[in-house]
């Protein structure tokens, strides 16, 4: 495992990290003894940072993952998030002040420690701009300045409002998702810049475009346009054909970018851990990459409307009509 600097916080994490929303069986279910297990390969492997929400399986994820790292807790980057707890647009979100620090107490209990290396507000595409810019990253400035949280941040799916909110705040790091993969790269020309700039962290997720660049494929719940699902199949074809694993090149992909401090894995078990480690820090065939490019260039950086319209980036499309009603996002 190799070790990056989370920007300027002083904080040194592991490349890759531990996304916890499997821990929350938000991809199938997960056994309790088996969520422990993969918490342990993840460290055993040389991770260090882990990252959930009270929102992932709606407070299962940081209940367990505070159980799996009883007696541990000085030995990780422990990241959790506040603001998101349901699917809901209209009650499932709570930016205000009061609300984020109440979230903040409650992850604190459910982790089973004092303070948080990281706390950011979740998808605050979900969130009333002005709440979120005056109320929400105010929250985090009390919640440093107690000592409760190390450091702040935000995340969410449009890049654009994530750097509006860095350049209105001192954030110590931004977590964007399904925009650095080999589906989409905006993240490059929307964030990068900035957060090279400022000396902030930068956190990459969903770098298999929440299982399109995969095996197994996508949840039912999945936004996508379908046209994106559909490239998504025929890129894992390609790489079956050929002895190969579309989600090992989607993680070496990713993690190959040394403008990101670290980059999630969501694996869903143990096994799936210890594979995930051996595999994404290797060095991909160049001839599958431009196969897999050739075969998704019609869909590149094609995103899915989220959260509130007046976020939705202009060439964003209406998600796919087959996925759930207030569909799940990292």
């Amino acid at each position: 495992m190799n070790y990056r600097a989370l920007g300027n916080t002083g904080l040194q994490v592991s490349e890759l990290s531990f996304g916890c929303a499997p821990l929350g069986n938000e991809y199938g279910e997960l056994e309790e003894a088996e969520a422990v297990r993969s918490v342990w390969a993840a460290l055993d492997g040389g991770v260090t940072c882990f990252d959930t929400s009270p929102y992932y399986g709606r407070t299962l994820s940081e209940t367990r993952l505070g159980a799996a790292l009883e007696g541990k807790r000085d030995q990780v980057v422990l990241a959790t998030k506040g603001g998101r707890f349901d699917y809901a647009l209209g009650n499932g979100f709570d930016f205000s002040r009061a609300g984020v620090k109440r979230m903040c107490e409650e992850s604190l209990r459910r982790l089973r420690t004092d303070y948080l290396d990281i706390y950011q507000l979740h998808d605050i595409e979900f969130g009333d701009r002005r709440v979120v810019m005056e109320e929400g990253l105010e929250a985090l400035r009390d919640l440093k300045q107690a000592g409760k949280v190390r450091c702040i941040g935000v995340t969410g799916y449009p890049p654009g409002l994530l750097r509006e909110a860095a350049e209105a705040c001192e954030l110590d790091l931004v977590l964007s998702y399904c925009h650095y993969n080999l589906l989409n790269q905006r993240m490059q020309e929307m964030l990068v810049p900035l957060v090279s700039e400022r000396g902030m962290g930068l956190m990459n997720g969903s770098v298999l475009h929440m299982g399109i660049l995969s095996e197994g494929g996508p949840q039912a719940w999945h936004p996508a346009p379908a046209r994106v699902k559909a490239a998504g199949r025929r890129a894992a074809q390609w790489c079956r054909e050929r002895g190969a694993c579309i989600s090992d090149l989607a993680m070496q992909f990713a993690v190959a970018n040394p403008a990101v401090s670290t980059t999630l894995m969501g694996a869903r078990n143990a096994p799936e851990v210890r594979r995930t480690l051996e595999v994404a820090c290797g060095e991909w065939d160049p001839e599958l990459l431009a196969g897999v490019e050739e075969i998704l260039a019609p869909v590149r950086d094609v995103e899915w409307e989220s959260g509130r319209p007046e976020y939705f980036h202009p060439e964003a499309e209406p998600p796919d009509p087959a996925a759930e009603a207030g569909a799940r996002l990292e």
